[in-house]
């Protein structure tokens, strides 16, 4: 049986300058050691399209929510979601950089130079927790 997996993607592109590029895979690879992911940590990824375009970005895949999930699980996935929007809060303020965020090939919305859309702290971040709250509150082994 295939397990069901979710996928967060934010990127940001256009001209981006070797500086910035450089700042952001740095600051990512010393950041994301401080998280005990679940699974596989988020990818930090830096691409050039053929028409010199470069994109900088995380792509993050985990366990779906679902009738197997646990509260345990689901806690740790969700504090590895917050933490990945916090960091990318953090790093577009500080670089000035626009990221939009992609969840299962769904645009959510944007962080833009360190503030982050409505969209995505109630279409995600509180979604998410409502969900949580629930699954917590139906598990017979809370």
């Amino acid at each position: 049986m295939p397990v069901p997996i979710d996928e967060l993607i934010a990127d940001s592109e256009g001209r981006l300058d070797d500086r910035d590029v450089s700042c952001f895979l740095r600051a990512y690879e010393r950041e994301c050691g401080r998280l005990s992911w679940v699974g596989e940590r988020a990818e930090a990824f830096d691409e050039v399209d053929r028409d010199g375009g470069r994109q900088i970005g995380l792509t993050h895949a985990f366990l779906a929510p679902g009738p197997l999930a646990t509260p345990a699980v689901e806690r740790r996935c969700f504090a590895e979601v917050r933490w990945l929007v916090a960091w990318l809060e953090e790093i577009s303020g500080k670089l000035g950089l626009v990221f939009a965020l992609r969840y299962n090939d769904r645009d959510l919305g944007w962080i833009r130079r360190g503030v982050t859309d409505d969209a995505i702290s109630e279409g995600l971040i509180a979604f998410w927790e409502r969900d949580l709250e629930r699954l917590e509150r139906d598990s017979p082994t809370r």
